[in-house]
């Protein structure tokens, strides 16, 4: 059994003078986020995107409620304008750089997408490093577009929510030109006079540079009730203009006369162009997601995106769909855009960030948004056991974890208020839904049966110490003792009216319980866990209307505190008198309030506004800890505090995703370390992985056994020549001190186990001990909670194709060594489930087996196609284990001269029909059987190892006949 030592010296802060916080940083997700759910993902909604004048590596990215990002290498990374996020809290919708001077930046605040007005446009004449209003004239009015005078920088005309404003002095002061609630604006290609602007009903257009307008009307026939219109130009014919409308199921006019007049060349009742798929009953969402543009090579081929993307060769005569909502590219869609430095390159700006193709049909894409920390998160909820485990709901993004590093494990809006328990295997309970998860890939949902119908405006505590035990309510008050149970049950134990804003249970005691609600009343139980709670009012001591959150002191069941609205209060006596301790907070709603349980003392952190404040020991003043970005609002606060350098506090917020600061950076760093093979054959080689917590300077490795027997490097690779068990330690040092991780019996080096293997995927975590996984496409075997209906199946082992675009990389599943000396023969025994994507994309399912520790593989059992699909062609993300789906197939290997005796294999996917093989790494694993490979095709299908009554995947040894025999069961 292998024991994890922390050996850290934990020190009681008693002033601020001890207590050290790190900066904040940006948890993210900054980099897009892996995908383990069947619908394409995303990371923030992007309104905008602007190319360079000359540099054709700089683009600009206009992130909805964000900021600006900028990126230097085309697209491959991201970073923010460092000023947008001083920015008041806002969207932004439109960006112009100066084409003469780069860091002249013109930028529009407010919301593109749900067109709404916020602080008008705002200017930057240090590249984005500062920002000042720009917006005399033209007040809050939110543009779609700015456009710059190609002539004169001076001279910019913006197309508004109230109008079209124009400038003649670099953004001084703006004229109204034109009045209207506008939705796009184009300049005519290889004019330096000609404008283009349309409302949601008509279309004008300027000889002038916008500095007069004529409307329009001959052969603009718009739809009624039309949402919004959208313009496209080409450089390849600069007479051609395109509208497209919203209503009508997407209608196409074109005009041949540089917008002079217009025919209407597209209008269909069964097609529609702006729905979810091609037929008018699966619905649109008008104005907030819709562009066209025309390749700037050839008029004639139009490019149109709404929920997917549709192509015209013709004009927009006809159109063909090249994208499903669901997969390829994120859907609701804001701008498609030709690259002018690059045509061969298509950029697509959505809800899920922004996207690249260079498919001249559009049809294949893939995310370009690394580094665009933008995601919208409604709600969000911190592991108290598990430091790197957050659960966020996001605008269209669905719901992202962070187990180290982030995933998606569902799409679409996700805006459930949450909770995460004591459990170890990091359980979220959905308030607004009632249901509850692992956050694990895959894992199914159940409900934890709530006494009452759901609702985000539900608050939840748990209690430390009896995983077991929860409070749950609205206005009146439920308990439940039984939480591990499939269906736990919920006991009424204080009826109320009034809406509950915060539950908490006591640090110090348990049985103390406080509950706040909003009609200004504070009720205590001293005997929340018996049978017949009674609770006793109390008065808050200002108004909780609006908010108020409680908190105890781990040391001292006397200390409360409590915040309502703007104040925050002490009490010394379990909230019968309070004392006002908000002292130079500033007059904003107070979120949370959160005791550093740890300190004895009276440290404190709040959330007011967009800003973090805390308060140590007997300090009078709060201090502000600086570096949040203001631009988003805060939408939860959260802490993980185990006592140590680890301990961090964490908030989510509506533009910039999760943001994160250490606590504790005067205590002694906190190791945390890793190997990719914990089982080796004897002469293999280890890679270790170290994170450390907290301030650090240096670490030192030390490898008893090994070789080198010490390191100093990050990533250390030692060899490990004999048989046994190997100690391993990572010591960090730090201006606090040294912090040593230490674990025991951490490298096994064997032959092989002499045991059979059984392995079921049931438990977690998942991968099961000494297994292993080598993914050269980055995307790994996973565990399902959705296997069922075989036997006890309840999980499985799968890895899905379907959202994975590469080709050819194999994506393995090692299993652990075994030791086959003396046994003449060996059985392995597996089951699969398998629906392929269409007979036209055959996968295969190859079975191979190493004698020499994972040097080389033999195969030894090949299925493919039609002949491995357990299940009907399935064309959607995921295939249902049922019992009906499942094979069974049985494999004796002969081994009567296998030298070495130990056989390990690997089991792997590849995304292209010559077929990958799933076999093990017999380095790390052992096991005489082979496994399953998968070959996997574009957009395809998954292929899962589901445990049953008896382990999905049974080496036995056994004396079978020596033929090789597979079978279907």
């Amino acid at each position: 059994m292998i024991r994890n030592i922390l050996l850290i010296i934990l020190a009681l802060v008693s002033g601020s003078s001890q207590a050290q916080m790190g900066g904040w940083i940006n948890t993210g997700p900054v980099n897009f986020p892996e995908n383990v759910s069947g619908q394409i993902h995303g990371i923030g909604r992007v309104s905008q995107i602007k190319f360079h004048a000359s540099n054709p590596q700089k683009m600009y990215a206009v992130s909805a409620s964000g900021g600006l990002f900028i990126t230097t290498n085309n697209g491959v990374n991201w970073a923010p304008a460092p000023g947008t996020d001083q920015l008041p809290a806002t969207s932004c919708s439109a960006v112009c750089i100066d084409q003469t001077n780069d860091n002249i930046i013109y930028l529009s605040l407010g919301d593109a997408d749900y067109y709404s007005n916020h602080f008008g446009i705002f200017k930057s004449t240090d590249g984005g490093s500062t920002w000042n209003p720009s917006n005399t004239g033209i007040g809050n009015a939110m543009a779609v577009e700015i456009l710059m005078d190609p002539s004169n920088t001076n001279i910019l005309v913006a197309a508004t929510s109230s109008g079209i404003w124009r400038s003649t002095n670099a953004g001084a002061s703006w004229i109204q030109e034109l009045p209207g609630a506008f939705r796009d604006m184009k300049q005519r290609p290889g004019s330096t006079t000609d404008l283009y602007a349309v409302t949601a009903s008509s279309f004008f257009r300027s000889t002038d540079f916008g500095n007069t307008w004529t409307s329009v009307t001959s052969g603009v026939s718009v739809p009624a009730g039309n949402g919004g219109m959208r313009i496209a130009v080409s450089n390849a014919n600069p007479s051609i203009v395109y509208l497209a409308t919203t209503s009508g199921n997407g209608r196409i006019l074109k005009s041949l006369n540089s917008g002079v007049s217009f025919s209407t060349v597209y209008s269909s009742n069964t097609q529609c162009l702006v729905c979810y798929e091609g037929s008018p009953a699966s619905g649109s969402q008008g104005n907030y997601n819709i562009d066209i543009n025309a390749n700037p090579q050839n008029a004639e081929e139009l490019l149109l995106v709404a929920h997917t993307v549709w192509g015209s060769v013709d004009g927009g005569v006809t159109w063909s769909q090249r994208t499903d909502w669901w997969a390829e590219v994120h859907t609701d869609m804001h701008q498609i855009e030709f690259n002018p430095h690059n045509n061969s390159q298509i950029f697509n700006a959505n809800d899920g960030g922004v996207w690249l193709s260079t498919d001249p049909q559009a049809a294949a894409w893939s995310p370009r948004s690394d580094g665009i920390a933008a995601s919208e998160v409604y709600h969000a909820a911190q592991s108290p056991v598990l430091r790197q485990m957050v659960s966020i709901g996001t605008q269209d993004n669905g719901e992202l974890y962070f187990p180290g590093s982030w995933k998606t494990n569902r799409g679409g809006d996700w805006n459930m208020k949450c909770a995460i328990d004591y459990t170890s295997g990091a359980q979220v309970y959905y308030l607004g839904s009632g249901d509850r998860r692992m956050l694990a890939p895959h894992s199914g949902e159940q409900s934890y049966n709530p006494p009452f119908a759901p609702t985000n405006n539900a608050c939840m505590a748990f209690v430390r110490g009896l995983t077991g035990t929860g409070f749950l309510g609205v206005d009146s008050l439920f308990r439940s003792t039984n939480l591990g149970n499939a269906v736990p049950s919920w006991s009424l134990i204080w009826p109320s009216t009034a809406r509950i804003r915060d539950i908490h249970s006591s640090r110090s005691d348990s049985n103390v319980l406080y509950v706040v609600t909003n009609n200004n009343n504070l009720f205590r139980s001293d005997n929340a866990l018996s049978s017949s709670p009674v609770f006793t009012q109390l008065s808050t001591p200002g108004s909780s209307f609006l908010t108020a959150s409680i908190t105890t002191n781990r040391y001292n069941a006397n200390m409360v505190y409590l915040s309502c609205g703007s104040q925050v209060y002490l009490s010394s006596n379990k909230g019968q008198t309070w004392t006002n301790i908000s002292g130079n907070l500033p007059g904003l709603n107070i979120r949370k309030i959160i005791h550093d349980e740890y300190t004895m003392t009276e440290r404190l952190f709040v959330n007011p506004g967009s800003y973090v404040y805390y308060k140590d020991g007997g300090n009078t003043g709060w201090t502000n800890h600086p570096g949040l970005p203001t631009v988003a609002n805060v939408t939860d606060f959260m802490i993980y505090n185990d006592g140590s350098a680890a301990s961090v506090l964490r908030l989510s917020s509506y533009g910039r995703g999760v943001w994160e600061c250490d606590i504790n950076n005067h205590l002694p760093p906190a190791p945390e370390f890793y190997a990719d093979r914990e089982m080796i054959c004897p002469g293999d080689t280890v890679r270790f992985y170290k994170t450390v917590y907290g301030a650090a300077n240096s670490v030192a490795w030390s490898f008893p056994g090994g070789t080198p027997s010490t390191s100093s490097l990050d990533t250390p690779i030692i060899v490990f020549n004999s048989v046994g068990t190997y100690d391993v330690s990572l010591t960090a040092s730090g201006p606090g001190g040294n912090g040593v991780k230490h674990k025991a019996g951490y490298i096994i080096v064997t032959n092989g186990q002499s045991t059979a293997v059984q392995e079921g995927f049931q438990g977690l975590p998942f991968l099961p001990q000494h297994w292993q996984l080598i993914s050269q496409s980055g995307v790994n075997w996973v565990q399902s909670w959705l296997a069922g209906g075989f036997g006890l199946s309840t999980r499985s082992a799968v890895f899905r194709n379907y959202s994975n675009d590469t080709e050819g990389d194999h994506d393995r599943l090692v299993c652990p060594q075994v030791d086959l000396s003396g046994i003449s023969n060996a059985r392995l025994l597996f089951d699969v489930a398998y629906a392929p994507f269409s007979a036209a994309n055959p996968d295969s399912l190859i079975v191979s087996v190493s004698t020499d520790c994972g040097q080389s593989f033999t195969p030894v059992y090949v299925k493919s196609g039609t002949s491995l699909a357990t299940a009907p062609a399935l064309t959607t993300a995921g295939i249902l284990v049922i019992s009906a789906r499942i094979c069974t197939s049985t494999m004796s290997i002969y081994k009567c001269r296998l030298s070495p005796p130990s056989l390990p294999w690997i089991a792997q996917s590849v995304r292209e029909i010559p077929c990958f093989l799933l076999t093990s790494h017999p380095m790390h694993h052992s096991g005489t059987g082979p496994w399953p490979v998968v070959a996997l095709q574009p957009q395809q299908w998954s292929i899962q190892l589901p445990s049953t009554m008896r382990p999905a995947l049974t080496i036995h040894h056994c004396q079978y006949p020596t033929a090789l025999e597979a079978r279907p069961n």
